[in-house]
């Protein structure tokens, strides 16, 4: 349903714009100066607001993402209140150049850092000593803020600059409306993968700011198809603050915004051959909660222990591995405060809970080569008893990958410290295991596990070492 919102909305200025175009007699002179200012000063508020909420939510500005995302609004800001402070009769009694170079260069500009926004730079997507992000930050803030100020001491110093050309105009509308629509795709698949709010509200907010180049370039000047490109401002960056507002109260947590939008294209880098990279969008999940954190790895190691005492080959266990790693993918996009809080759950927070099996069946089903891992990861809370979700499977029916996932988290989640409750020992844990053998867990499975426990193979909360993914890719 949001998807269709999105695309009536995104449709209704194309269609005002064709009608004003087609029909002539429509696309009538409008405006004085004063609304004018008034308009365009609304727009770079907004849009100031935005480029702040993202700074403030995130937690770090060495997120690329976040970023250049906040890069595309400071200078869309900026470069638009370079516009609306040049309006005549307010600081400037006539129009300069700066006045109608600035929107060609706002949109430029924000096309291009959002374009960097959603694209991996080799040299600052690795962790270094260096502080290169925020050197990239300063340095083009700082050149952003210094073409304010020239702007305001020689209003006319962009006199040559060629926008008054049509070969140019259409030059930058090309370019223009090239990356936002990159950028706006980007984010569009970051949305499909984990249903944020926040990530559709960007996705659509790009796709207005191509619609308003259209109306820059083509739109007749002081009538309603010029006009329209202001108005389209005031709504890409409106619709980026409603959707982040909307992902702040359904989160409870003013970080979901930043969080939600650093989120790596994971979907199209495994197809791409590199699970790797899911697996750390995974871990992602879990960092919001130090009590459960690196939980994953430890479900990943107790099933490939169990997997290995079974006499698994290396391709299974590397299958059973990544699906232990990945099964909680589901919960990407749940609330924070549902993932993190202290005390029991409400039936509807449970709901929430229980739908992310099958959702971590719907991410991984869509990717290349990973139906099978799909279905572990849907099966991985039925009960051997068949009263576990989301299928109501029971017994063998149950895959044996899950059963296996669904013992390993038991163990780990008996054995980790909760803030609602201590930690289990290990002979407590085992006592536990025994008894929902036959009911939850399979009592096959809960022997083989009690084995290894005895025989010192597993042993609680000590992060044992993963076996990589792609080590025993090539074991096979």
């Amino acid at each position: 349903m949001p998807t269709r919102i999105a695309a009536v909305a995104l449709a209704i200025p194309l269609a005002m714009f064709v009608a004003l175009l087609w029909i002539p007699g429509l696309d009538k002179s409008w405006g004085t100066s004063s609304f004018h200012f008034y308009v365009v000063s609304a727009a770079t508020l907004l849009s100031a607001a935005a480029c702040l909420i993202l700074i403030v939510s995130a937690r770090t500005i060495r997120e690329t993402r976040i970023m250049f995302l906040a890069l595309a609004y400071f200078a869309l800001a900026v470069f638009f209140a370079v516009h609306g402070l040049g309006t005549p009769g307010f600081i400037f009694d006539e129009a300069y150049a700066s006045l109608g170079r600035s929107p060609w260069l706002a949109t430029l500009a924000a096309g291009f850092f959002a374009m960097l926004s959603v694209i991996t730079i080799p040299a600052l997507s690795h962790h270094t000593r260096l502080r290169t992000p925020e050197a990239i930050f300063a340095v083009s803030a700082g050149a952003t803020c210094a073409y304010f100020i020239i702007s305001m001491l020689s209003p006319n110093w962009l006199a040559d600059f060629p926008t008054q050309k049509e070969w140019f105009q259409h030059l930058l509308t090309v370019v223009t409306i090239s990356m936002l629509l990159f950028a706006a795709w980007r984010y569009f698949q970051s949305y499909l993968f984990a249903r944020l709010p926040g990530q559709l509200a960007v996705a659509v907010g790009l796709v207005f700011l191509a619609e308003a180049q259209i109306s820059l370039d083509f739109g007749v000047f002081w009538q309603y198809s010029w006009w329209l490109y202001h108005g389209l401002f005031l709504v890409s960056f409106a619709t980026v603050l409603g959707g982040w507002t909307w992902e702040v109260v359904r989160a409870r947590e003013g970080s979901a915004i930043a969080d939600g939008l650093a989120m790596r294209d994971a979907l199209t880098q495994l197809n791409r051959g590199r699970p790797n990279d899911l697996v750390a969008l995974a871990d992602q999940i879990e960092n919001h909660d130090l009590e459960t954190f690196k939980h994953t790895d430890r479900v990943a190691a107790f099933a490939y222990a169990i997997g290995r005492e079974l006499g698994f080959n290396a391709s299974r266990l590397r299958d059973l591995v990544l699906a232990a790693q990945m099964h909680d993918v589901g919960k990407i996009g749940l609330p924070y405060y549902i993932l993190t809080k202290p005390g029991p759950l409400t039936e509807d927070e449970w709901a929430h809970i229980r739908q992310h099996p099958g959702k971590g069946f719907d991410i991984l089903s869509r990717m290349n080569n990973m139906l099978p891992i799909a279905v572990v990861i849907r099966h991985h809370h039925e009960r051997f008893d068949g009263t576990g979700y989301p299928d109501g499977a029971e017994g063998e029916t149950i895959p044996l990958d899950a059963r296996i996932i669904s013992v390993a988290d038991t163990f780990d989640a008996l054995t980790s410290e909760r803030p609602y409750r201590p930690a289990m020992t290990v002979e407590q844990a085992v006592i536990e295991l025994r008894k929902v053998a036959g009911s939850q867990l399979d009592p096959k499975l809960v022997t083989v596990v009690t084995r290894l426990i005895e025989n010192g193979t597993l042993r609680a909360r000590q992060n044992p070492p993963v076996p990589e993914i792609e080590t025993l890719s090539e074991a096979v």
